[in-house]
Parts: C-alpha cells; structure tokens; sequence
C-alpha cells in the first residue's frame, strides 16, 4: 500500500486485504460485494414493483399497473419501475453526473428526512388514536409527545445542514461552516417529502370512501 491509503477510501479494504492476505481475498471480496448489491437492488425493485400495484389497486396510479402474471407478480409494476430506473439512469449520465457524489447523496438525505417526517405522523397518529380508544397516558400520551418534540428538533438539525448531508450547499457556501445555505435543487429536495405529504393528503381525501378495502392495504 502507498503512504495515503485513505486517497481512494471505497478500496481502502480491499488494499489491507491484497496487502495482508493476498490478492485473491480482494477478488473474492469484490465478488461478494457485487453479489450483494445485486441482491438489494433486486429486492428494491420487487418492494416498489408491489408499492406501485398496491397504488394502482386503490385508484391511485393507472389500473393497468394492478394488473399480475399468471404467477400472480405484478409484471406491468416490475416494467414501470424498470422504466423510471432506466429514465433516472440516462439523465444522470446525459448531465455528466456521478451516481454516488450525486445521486446517492441527495436521495439518501432525502430519505433521512422523509423517515424522521414519517416517524413524527405516527407519533401524532399514536396520541389521536389512542384519544379515542383509551390507555395508559404515558404509552399514548406522554411518550409520543416527548417522540414529537425531539423528532422535530432532529427535523431543524437535518434541514439546517441539509446541504452538508445532501452536497447541496449554494455556491460559495461552505456547509460546514454555515447553516441553511441550500442550492434551489437543496431547497427542492427538502421540500419534497411535505409536497409528496399534501400530495398524499389531498388524494386520500378526494378518494374517500372510494375502494376502502385497497385503500387500507396501501396504508398499511
């Protein structure tokens, strides 16, 4: 190994191991790493595939997309995800983009902020359930308050370095240093998970009554 073993430190382990065990370790590493990914990748692919037929069977996307093999897979879902896979990859390399300092970056941060938006609305579906139904006041009450107010501060802690998480600071920005200076793609991505929450909201409402049983199983 060179003296800055740190310059390229996605391979760093794979260099300890030729180092220190043998070429043929980092091969088979690289090979379990490859096999790996393929995995998740593939049980990505059949989790949004069932999402977008549990969306079409409640009238949410086009029917056709409910529609199942004679296996019972939802092939029509499989090939929209495909699509907007394949539309996803051809933009980031028409723009020159690289997947991990761009792609992995703003969709991972995003991800981080939608989960901690999601986990506040069960906090606040805990307290408005249980209103109703009863029980212990520290479990439905007390608990999910507390939840509420530090999910919230996580919430202002993520959205004020958003640029540092996401490499989305404005330029001449340094996200280190400085909080809440986001690029309008930083500010879009932030505000994506309340846009796809009103989104959500509005079409439940106009639906309403309408296909209940689906509509539960997309929930849930």
């Amino acid at each position: 190994m060179d003296g800055t073993p740190l310059a390229d430190p996605a391979a760093v382990l794979f260099g300890v191991a030729g180092e220190y065990v043998g070429g043929w370790l980092a091969t088979v590493m690289s090979w379990l790493v490859l096999s790996s990914l393929f995995a998740g990748l593939l049980a990505f692919q059949n989790s949004a595939a069932r999402y977008f037929f549990s969306m079409a069977r409640a009238g949410v996307l086009p029917a056709v997309l409910g529609r199942v093999n004679g296996r019972g897979a939802p092939v029509f879902g499989t090939a929209a995800v495909a699509a907007v896979s394949l539309i996803v990859i051809v933009l980031f390399r028409a723009t020159d983009r690289d997947p991990v300092l761009h792609m992995f970056s703003w969709f991972s941060a995003l991800a981080v902020l939608a989960i901690v938006v999601v986990e506040v609305l069960v906090s606040i579906a805990v307290i408005a359930y249980f209103r109703r139904e009863g029980g212990r006041v520290w479990s439905t009450l007390v608990a999910p308050i507390v939840a509420i107010v530090g999910l919230v501060l996580g919430m202002y802690l993520l959205v004020s370095r958003f640029g540092l998480l996401a490499g989305t600071a404005a330029e001449g920005v340094d996200p280190a240093a400085q909080s809440w200076g986001l690029s309008a793609l930083g500010w879009f991505l932030v505000a994506l998970p309340f846009i796809v929450l009103a989104a959500g909201m509005a079409v439940g409402k106009l639906r309403r009554g309408k296909n209940a049983e689906a509509m539960a199983d997309l929930v849930t």
